[in-house]
């Protein structure tokens, strides 16, 4: 075959596949496939109880007032090396915006032992423990969800996501979320 004959067959074929490659990588972004997710759709959930949990803050608000605030719940039997990611995550958020503006609320046994373990793992971290009596931990499955809440300005919940361990890319966009409006509020 002539050089110049192969020569516009394959720039048709390669920018046919640029093209295919291009539009494939929009759609799965949109999708939320990609770590660039920006469809709202990561900051809603699946769990049934928002309601329930939104209420069982009311219980807690005079303690924070109207602050602008990101609370993470988890209970002590929780996912260990999820826990421990999604701290990961906060601190790197933490870092960022500061500490004033982030609080855990770990639901472990009030005894000398818990309190330990607690000063030591969350001693970089505003925390507060908090039994599962008073602010609500949700199950999901027989087993308990962590999960993030943000307080606006006006002290009202108003963002609630329940993270999942096979989509850590959901939690950094939420967080990334969370940092925008503190940032902005700020």
């Amino acid at each position: 075959m002539n050089i110049n004959k192969i020569l516009p067959i394959s720039f048709c074929f390669l920018f046919l596949f640029v093209t295919v490659t291009i539009l494939n990588l929009n759609y799965s972004r949109k999708r939320g496939y990609g770590y660039e997710v920006t469809d709202n759709e990561i900051l809603s959930t699946n769990i049934s109880c928002i309601p329930e949990i939104i209420r069982s803050y009311e219980r807690i608000k005079h303690i924070y007032g109207k602050n602008n605030t990101l609370f993470f719940r988890y209970v002590n039997n929780t996912c260990s090396s999820c826990i421990d990611s999604q701290l990961t995550e906060i601190l790197t958020l933490q870092e960022e915006i500061g500490k004033d503006y982030i609080w855990i609320f770990p639901a472990y046994p009030d005894d000398r032992n818990s309190k330990i373990q607690l000063s030591n793992e969350l001693a970089k971290y505003n925390y507060m423990n908090i039994p599962a009596s008073l602010l609500l931990i949700p199950i999901v499955n027989d087993e308990p969800q962590s999960y993030f809440a943000y307080m606006n300005g006006e002290g009202e919940i108003s963002m609630v996501f329940v993270p999942d361990r096979d989509k850590v890319q959901y939690t950094r966009q939420y967080l990334l979320e969370v940092k925008k409006l503190l940032v902005k509020v700020n």
